[in-house]
């Protein structure tokens, strides 16, 4: 079993069109929304079946809720997503 890779999103799926693909996601890859990211929660989820996490200080910020099958993550999970990590990607 490979160790996953962080991917971290700032802004909305469709700005990353031209870059980005679910192709590029391993098995255990995680996908962690921060910042416009977070507005748009249902298009990256409908991405891709992987574990989807969005940063509660951004989503707080900008007056939205995690949904069902988004997880959550204080800062202090977030450091600890970061260690359990083989790499991080900030797209």
């Amino acid at each position: 079993m490979s160790l996953p890779t962080l991917h971290i999103f700032s802004k909305p799926l469709s700005y990353y069109h031209d870059v980005f693909s679910a192709s590029l996601l391993g098995e255990q890859d995680v996908l962690l929304l921060t910042r416009d990211a977070c507005f748009d929660q249902a298009a990256w989820r409908s991405l891709s079946t992987n574990r989807t996490c969005m940063l509660s200080v951004c989503a707080q910020a900008r007056g939205i809720s995690a949904q069902d099958n988004i997880e959550p993550l204080s800062d202090q999970q977030w450091v600890l997503l970061v260690e359990q990590c083989h790499k991080t990607i900030t797209w």
